[in-house]
């Protein structure tokens, strides 16, 4: 676990020192291409941005099909209404997601509209409303042990029900041993829960004040308060629920084992409904999902039109792209990713078409290791940018810049997670070589873009390669 920790804040330094030093719109896109090569930037970059296309229609689905669905049926649990029962079981439906899905997809194209210092006050807004339904919950779950919870259990579900979904999981093969393996896939899994701490530095360029102090808090600080809040989740989940209880449970309900017959997954915000009788409170934890999910929504709508924006104008996608209203929104890129995301929305309710992205954190964390790379790398490719950056990017042990050292190190770790997440231990399955294509082919394609709007700006006149050696303007 600490190794766990040391890897997540090398990753976090390099991009801390990189958005101190280029403190620019388009985050990691900018750092590779002027470190290395347009054509490397805008492949390393492309890749999150596909991945986030795929999450442009996740967490709006995700907020009808979980967090709202367990929103009535905690109700449902708690006040016995039929009304609260049909609704969670219309959220079920594909049909019902895409309807409820484009409803958020929409309010977060509007949202996107609005400059980004009242947007920041939106998620802050969010923020404060989700901490304060955590502590609420962390005290619920700390004031019930799990002999109370059982007991509540067994009266809420049926005599002995909670022994029977026990006896149900052992009979169907699941094994509750907690085993060394295991615990490094569970790290792994953490490892991935640490994605988008860094998603500040892709709009860096629009934050006000100083960047080191800005993106040093953002991003690494980050990782820290957010360890500290899942770990204080976890020790209260587990003191209240069990550990057998929740493999169990949630191994049945995956499995589609009628042993687990509750309208609900087995998840911590659908048992509190177990816990307690107060319909407001067993609303509120899973209203906080809402929230989760919307901040997601937001966050990787946002981030992806700022790279795209940075594409533009680098002359690699077409310089409208790059036209901002008088709120310094790329209002164009804004309506163009609205169209991705509700053809994202309709693929994920409707197809299995993203079962081919099932190794998507095969081809993130390799794009982390380049750009990890790309830090390593700065303080010798980059001298003059390196020399005239902040005296903390400046850092030497010895004569050997400290974001060389971050950055080899952070890198060679990316590449063993992006390895470890397809490995069979991990993912339960063999190695699925047509998904490994499928994400590497995103590199392909980014490549033939560029070699493409190379040959196209060239022709008129426009070296693509020297626009993207500067900086550009804040």
């Amino acid at each position: 676990m600490n190794s766990f920790f040391f890897y997540k804040h090398l990753v976090a330094y390099v991009y801390w020192m990189l958005s101190t030093a280029m403190p620019r719109t388009g985050g990691d896109y900018i750092y590779v291409s002027r470190i290395f090569h347009p054509a490397l930037g805008f492949m390393t970059n492309l890749m999150f941005v596909v991945l986030m296309i795929t999450w442009a229609g996740l967490f709006p689905q995700l907020i009808a099909s979980q967090a709202l669905q367990m929103m009535f049926a905690n109700l449902y649990m708690v006040t016995n209404n039929s009304y609260y029962l049909n609704v969670a079981t219309w959220l079920t439906q594909p049909y019902a997601q895409f309807i409820v899905g484009f409803i958020i997809v929409t309010l977060v194209i509007a949202m996107m509209f609005l400059p980004v210092k009242w947007l920041f006050k939106v998620v802050v807004g969010m923020f404060v409303i989700q901490a304060l339904i955590y502590v609420w919950f962390i005290i619920a779950l700390a004031m019930t042990p799990h002999d109370a919870f059982i007991s509540a259990f067994n009266q809420k579900v049926g005599s002995n029900a909670y022994q029977a979904i026990l006896s149900a999981a052992s009979n169907s093969g699941v094994d509750w041993t907690i085993t060394a393996a295991g615990t490094l896939i569970g790290i792994v899994y953490t490892m991935l829960s640490y994605i988008g701490y860094a998603n500040s530095a892709y709009f860096a360029g629009e934050v006000k004040g100083d960047p080191k102090s800005a993106q040093g808090l953002a991003i690494f600080s980050a990782p820290i308060i957010f360890a500290i809040i899942i770990y204080i989740l976890y020790a209260a989940i587990y003191y209240t629920f069990g550990h057998d209880f929740l493999v169990a449970a949630s191994s049945l309900s995956i499995n589609g084992n009628s042993a687990w017959n509750l309208p609900a997954v087995p998840s911590p915000a659908f048992l509190v409904s177990i816990i307690s009788n107060n319909p407001i409170f067993v609303a509120a934890v899973p209203f906080g999902l809402v929230l989760t999910f919307f901040g997601f929504a937001l966050i990787y709508f946002f981030v992806p039109t700022r790279n795209i924006f940075a594409y533009a104008f680098d002359r690699i996608l077409p310089p409208s792209l790059a036209q901002v209203n008088r709120h310094g929104v790329p209002w164009l890129t804004v309506i163009v990713y609205g169209i991705i995301a509700y053809i994202s929305l309709y693929i994920t309710v409707y197809t299995t078409y993203f079962t081919y992205l099932a190794y998507a954190n095969f081809g993130w964390w390799l794009s982390v290791a380049i750009v990890m790379f790309a830090g390593a790398a700065f303080p010798f490719i980059k001298k003059d940018l390196f020399n005239s950056s902040p005296g903390i990017v400046k850092k030497k042990i010895g004569n050997v810049p400290v974001i060389s050292i971050a950055g080899v190190v952070a890198g060679v770790l990316s590449i063993w997670v992006s390895y470890s997440t397809i490995l069979p231990s991990f993912f339960g399955a063999p190695i699925n070589a047509v998904y490994i294509a499928s994400i590497l082919i995103v590199y392909v394609i980014a490549l033939l873009i560029y070699a493409i709007s190379y040959f196209v700006q060239k022709a008129r006149g426009i070296p693509v390669d020297l626009v993207a050696k500067e900086l550009p303007p804040t």
